[in-house]
């Protein structure tokens, strides 16, 4: 009788052990993926991708479980790349530049590398200084705000477009200008006038409701300096990469959906932000920025390369990438990237 219960027992958890490793059984690589994120429209693919939960309807459909999806939103490139290598995030979305950073401190290491590009948009250097009609018109009593000093995107475009105008060497000329604050604070700031912050490096999403301000004047635009590149990407750690390939690929579906989206329907991509993200701006603003041609997403990064040389160049990175693919991960490779 005792030899008949243990033989049931056994069978029983030989039963569940193989509904466990059958093929397609469901099981979840991570019980929670925790996502970080920045302001702006920017990172709309990933709010499509939140909004729609379409990140969990991938993992489901690719054998990872349930899982769980997080959410928080941050403000600059060191906060995100702290969130990452803390382990309070797995994924974060942020400028190539503190991509670049992490990529080159972790090298050997947690080996940081992007799982795929978001946004290509343009970014504008506005100004509430009559004063002021190009970079060269700054002074030391110009603060300029960024999200993040010297790391960030916004600052590296200003590094860049200083050395075009003042020359080799000149690049750092208008760091001392800058200023940290996130984008609605800096709004806030440019346009009341009423603060030290006369400047501001931001995207379109925050450029165009500062230039709604009678006392706010754009006075650069990125792509006169470096052309049109993919500036945002989302990155992870390759542990996370290595032992999550059914998520990651899951997050790539869902990015894909979001791309779509945009290039399909302006009009619900536009309720979808709003939906996602407080913001002054209306529907209708929102759907022209869409159509705005400073304004574009790609999925596989492309001309990144001009950033990576740059800040190799002028001492931010020990290690010169020799292909966008170095600090991309081989979910893209097959991609014509650059």
């Amino acid at each position: 009788m005792a030899f008949g219960k243990i033989r049931g027992a056994w069978l029983g958890l030989a039963v569940a052990l193989g509904a466990a490793l059958a093929p397609g059984a469901s099981r979840a690589e991570v019980p929670e993926l925790k996502i970080g994120i920045q302001y702006g429209l920017g990172y709309l693919p990933l709010m499509i991708a939140k909004n729609q939960q379409l990140i969990e309807k991938y993992a489901e459909a690719r054998g990872a479980g349930k899982v769980k999806v997080s959410w928080q939103v941050l403000s600059g490139g060191v906060a995100l790349n702290d969130a990452l290598l803390s382990g309070n995030a797995h994924i974060v979305a942020a400028g190539i530049s503190p991509l670049l950073t992490i990529w080159d401190k972790t090298r050997g290491g947690l080996n940081v590398k992007a799982l795929a590009g978001l946004d290509s948009s343009a970014y504008w250097v506005n100004s509430n200084n009559p004063n002021v009609r190009s970079i060269r018109d700054l002074t030391e009593k110009d603060r300029i705000a960024v999200p993040a000093v010297k790391i960030s995107i916004n600052s590296v475009v200003l590094q860049i477009a200083a050395e075009k105008e003042f020359g080799p060497g000149h690049h750092y000329d208008l760091e001392p200008l800058t200023v940290t604050l996130s984008p609605p604070e800096a709004t806030a700031a440019l346009v009341s006038g009423k603060t030290e912050i006369t400047g501001h490096i931001t995207t379109p999403t925050y450029g165009t409701i500062q230039l709604a301000s009678p006392n706010v004047h754009h006075i650069l635009n990125s792509r006169d300096v470096i052309g049109e590149a993919t500036l945002v990407l989302a990155y992870a750690t390759s542990k996370f990469y290595e032992e999550n390939p059914k998520v990651v690929a899951a997050v790539v579906d869902a990015l894909r959906d979001g791309f779509a989206l945009i290039a399909r329907d302006k009009a619900e991509s536009a309720r979808i932000y709003l939906a996602e993200e407080s913001s002054k701006l209306s529907h209708e603003d929102v759907v022209k920025l869409l159509n705005n041609p400073d304004i574009s997403y790609s999925l596989v990064p492309h001309n990144t390369g001009v950033i990576a040389d740059f800040m190799h160049r002028v001492g931010s990175l020990k290690n010169k990438p020799e292909s966008w693919k170095d600090y991309v991960f081989p979910i893209l490779h097959g991609e014509s990237g650059s």
